[in-house]
Order: structure tokens, then C-alpha cells, then sequence
């Protein structure tokens, strides 16, 4: 019996410590894990790594959706090539967080260097209304 119940215990330890009961945050201060979906021209990439840059381990990029607090993802009906906008919300999709809209005034430079900074000036936006 006791061993049946360390088995238990232990059991239940390690289906927590995965996160099987994340809870999602509830405010934008409060979201520290967050899950970035695929989008167009691979924004999502560039996303990706201004948020490492910009905010050295305050908010981490999980790879799966169950474990995050938060997901960004583009809105949709995206008509523009030369401007984002993104958006972070809850895990159900029920509750936004944050939204932000970015551009390029320079249309004749590389795709890749336009979303690098459409990537970076999101991210700016976002930190600036974490700190708030």
C-alpha cells in the first residue's frame, strides 16, 4: 500500500512539474511563456528572434501551445506586404492581450530585411506594454 501510494505521489509530481494544469495568464504582465504561430512570409521567424533579443528571458518562446501563457499570431485578412499586424492572446482565443501594427515605409529594400524590422519594431511595441 505504501508503495502504491509513493507511486502515486510521484506520479502526480512529474504530470504537474509537465504543466498538464498551466494555467493561462489573465493580463499581459502576467504572461511569461508564449507560443508564436506560423505566418506569412515567415514573419513569425523574425518575431521569433526579436524576442530573444529584446527581452533576454522575460517572456520565452514555448513550441507548444499547451504550455504557453500566451500565443501571437497575425490577424487575419492580411492584405499588405509591407505592414503586420499581430496580436497576443489567451490560449483559448477568447481574450486579447495586446495588438500592434507595424510597417515598412521602404518598399524597395529585401523582403528579409523588411520583416527583420517589422519583426523588431513589434517587439519594441510589446515590451513597451509588458513594463506598463
Amino acid at each position: 500500500m505504501k508503495r502504491l501510494i509513493v507511486v502515486l505521489l510521484l506520479a502526480c509530481s512529474v504530470f504537474f512539474a509537465a504543466g498538464a494544469f498551466a494555467q493561462t495568464a489573465d493580463t499581459l504582465a502576467g504572461v511569461k511563456k508564449v507560443y508564436v504561430e506560423k505566418m506569412d512570409n515567415n514573419l513569425d521567424q523574425f518575431i521569433i528572434s526579436a524576442i530573444s533579443k529584446k527581452f533576454h528571458g522575460s517572456l520565452i518562446v514555448v513550441l507548444d501551445k499547451g504550455s504557453a501563457d500566451a500565443i501571437l499570431r497575425a490577424t487575419k485578412n492580411q492584405q499588405s506586404t509591407t505592414k503586420a499586424t499581430i496580436e497576443m492572446v489567451d490560449r483559448s482565443g477568447r481574450m486579447i492581450f495586446w495588438s500592434g501594427t507595424a510597417g515598412n515605409k521602404n518598399t524597395i529594400i529585401r523582403k528579409h530585411e523588411g520583416n527583420e524590422k517589422i519583426g523588431s519594431a513589434l517587439m519594441d511595441q510589446l515590451k513597451k506594454a509588458m513594463k506598463k
